[in-house]
């Protein structure tokens, strides 16, 4: 905490000289400065803009190229190509896929918006007229380029295009699909960004009021205008667009402009921003007058500003210094900014002490609950994962499949059989941690009708479920759990005379479902630790597990008002209560997801 910061010169006197040369520098060179190296800083930093968007650009395209290549490798596009798996008599079936399948991906994406077309489109008549009109493909150069070189290129669509698809020009990748079996052309995929997407990357160079931003062909037409005019560009300025990267004065509706440019996609298009002299000049100007001005406050300030201000500000500011060089080695420990004499000060010095001070602690906690917080996310994935396909589960199902196999007739297995297809489609979902109310139920009643048939005695379960709430969304492998915690721990040992009953609906506001069973209850001290982790006796203790994880799982993903709470008295059974949000029923999953709708 002793050690100095040794400079040349103190910053007191290099602050003073700082000053002093200001005064003594001739408002010629003053003058000189502002004008000529400004404005090549000026131009310079324009053009270093011009070529990091460029760059920008190019990552989003090669991202939409990517993900048209996934597109076009899922099974499922394959299949809807693939000449084996169509009957080509029903036209009206495979017009309707096809049209369903690109309906789901253009309405699950906002960024981008794919269009199917096949090899041969006369020979599909009826999909051709439903999705594109009157639109005589085969006639069109591009498709005929790309459905015979096979050759992907970006193009721009208009209205000549399509007058009915294209309100305004379009930029789109068009890419040959071919059968990932046997490597055989089967239609063509063209992936178009949508122009609102496009001006999101591009409108936000814009910094001066008439500046001009384009991005062109290299057959001169605008696949984007920020003045909304795109008839293809003078010849004169399509010449100046032959370099990868340049920056030029050129004339420009009667006035000097300044030409900057970059390359994107390679040598397919040019990213161009034209801004008119006078508006690129004016901040120079004013701030020359301003600079002129002050001049003469500052000869008269100066003195006093560098003692006052070294003494106020530079000295406290040093001292600053070291202590977050301190800092920085002691790895944000709490205690590393111990309290000064400034940091009791009431102006922007203590306030800055004490805010270093605070956001040092702040980091040190931010940082402890996110290793806090990493660690149980992964450790409630695994747990989920493990109870998604528990392998004693189904070992013990397989084995039951084996033994009515030898025992009893045909009939039995194809049911317990269908029951565990429905129990683990259902809890796979396709991957998405939210369902619905009534699919749950369908995977609850799956289990139950598997594990009767293991027990071989009937399991007694009454569900009482309003309608209104059968469609909500729900996470999945919420209510199953609870239900095989209740046929385990609490009517196991009653036989015949154990019932469970499954009620759901809505109680101020949230999705309240009750899990009752008639059992022996569980003991006040078991019940009191059941939903708490770090539970010293947990690990001594074996079941509960499902409990734990749906509790953790609704508290990480909705908060503290959402998870489980056991009722329960000795005796006189046990009822599990679960809480879950109201959520929109337009949600799909849990990532990203908004606050609950009410």
């Amino acid at each position: 905490m002793n050690e100095r910061i040794r400079y040349p010169l103190p910053m007191r006197y290099r602050f003073m000289l700082v000053l002093f040369a200001l005064i003594v520098i001739p408002f010629a060179l003053v003058g000189y400065l502002a004008w000529s190296k400004s404005e090549k800083t000026i131009r310079g930093s324009h053009l270093d803009s011009v070529a990091q968007n460029a760059k920008n650009l190019d990552n989003f395209f090669r991202y939409v190229m990517n993900e048209q290549d996934k597109i076009m490798a899922s099974e499922e596009l394959q299949a809807l190509f693939d000449p084996t798996q169509n009957d080509p008599s029903d036209e009206i079936s495979y017009s309707n896929k096809l049209i369903a399948y690109t309906d789901a991906l253009n309405y699950s994406n906002k960024l981008f918006r794919i269009r199917l077309f096949p090899l041969r489109p006369s020979e599909h008549p009826t999909y051709m007229r439903s999705a594109y009109g009157s639109l005589d493909l085969e006639q069109a150069p591009w498709f005929a380029n790309i459905a015979t070189k096979g050759r992907p290129f970006w193009k721009r669509y208009d209205s000549a295009d399509h007058p009915n698809l294209f309100i305004q020009p379009t930029l789109g990748y068009a890419k040959r699909l071919h059968s990932l079996k046997t490597f055989s052309p089967l239609g063509v995929v063209v992936m178009e960004i949508r122009p609102s997407i496009l001006e999101e990357f591009i409108l936000p160079m814009r910094q001066f009021r008439n500046q001009e931003l384009l991005l062109v062909d290299m057959n001169g037409y605008p696949a984007y205008s920020s003045n909304g005019r795109y008839n293809a560009v003078e010849p004169s300025l399509l010449n100046a667009l032959k370099p990868s990267l340049a920056s030029a004065t050129i004339k420009r509706a009667g006035r000097k402009s300044l030409l900057s440019f970059s390359a994107v996609l390679g040598n397919e298009m040019r990213l161009v921003s034209i801004v008119p002299n006078k508006d690129l000049n004016n901040p120079i100007a004013v701030l020359n007058k301003v600079t002129a001005a002050l001049l003469g406050f500052y000869f008269l300030l100066s003195l006093f500003l560098a003692g006052y201000l070294t003494m106020t500000y530079t000295n406290p500011i040093s001292q600053l210094v070291r202590r977050m060089k301190a800092m920085a080695r002691s790895d944000f420990k709490e205690d590393t900014l111990a309290d000064t004499r400034y940091a009791g000060r009431s102006d922007e010095v203590g306030l800055l002490y004490r805010g270093m001070s605070a956001m040092v602690g702040e980091i040190h906690r931010l940082l402890k609950e996110t290793k806090e917080s990493e660690k149980r996310k992964k450790q409630l994935e695994f747990q989920v994962l493990a109870y998604q396909i528990n392998p004693h589960f189904l070992y013990n199902t397989l084995d039951t499949i084996r033994w009515k196999a030898e025992a009893h007739h045909v009939g039995e297995i194809s049911e317990i059989v269908s029951s565990l297809g429905s129990l683990f489609r259902l809890s796979l979902n396709g991957g998405r941690e939210l369902t619905n109310v009534e699919r749950e139920l369908e995977l609850l009643k799956a289990y139950v009708d598997i594990e009767k048939t293991r027990r071989s005695r009937p399991i007694r379960v009454t569900y009482m479920i309003e309608e209104e709430i059968r469609m909500l969304p729900l996470m999945r492998l919420v209510l199953q759990p609870l239900v095989e915690n209740a046929i385990r721990h609490g009517i196991s040992g009653k036989g015949e005379a154990g019932m469970i009953i499954v009620q759901g609906g809505l109680e101020e506001d949230k999705l309240i479902f009750r899990i009752t069973d008639n059992g022996p209850g569980i003991p006040e001290e078991i019940a009191r630790e059941l939903l708490i982790p770090a539970a010293p006796s947990r690990k001594e203790r074996e079941g509960g597990l499902g409990l734990i994880n749906v509790h953790e799982r609704l508290m990480h993903y909705f908060g503290e008002p959402y998870g489980l709470e056991i009722e329960s008295e000795a005796g006189k059974g046990a009822t599990v209560v679960l809480k879950h949000p109201v959520l929109s029923k337009d949600s799909t999953d849990l990532d990203g997801l908004a606050d609950p709708a009410g």
